[in-house]
């Protein structure tokens, strides 16, 4: 399943408007994002997708740069379950 970059958010689909799976994150300021909404339909749940969406997010922060501070719950819990993640939660 290809995950797909769309504006400010990850997805899988046919469209960014209307996602199976989703990871949705605002800028504030220069060099941080807030990870606000992971999203996974049904038919995807049970596969590991949204673990795929946050490291998916985390690739892509690493190499713009960014902090994330993880508002979605979700996010929260696997960057805190995950040593590999804890360079790039935000203050």
């Amino acid at each position: 399943m290809e995950i797909k970059q769309g504006f400010n958010k990850f997805y899988i689909g046919e469209s960014e408007d209307r996602p199976l799976a989703e990871i949705t994150y605002q800028p504030q300021g220069e060099n941080t994002i807030i990870a606000d909404h992971t999203y996974v339909s049904k038919e995807l749940r049970g596969q590991n997708i949204g673990k795929r969406l946050v490291e998916v997010l985390t690739n892509w922060a690493r190499k713009e740069q960014k902090k994330i501070y993880p508002l979605c719950s979700f996010v929260k819990a696997e960057m805190t379950r995950n040593p590999e993640y804890a360079d790039l939660v935000a203050d």
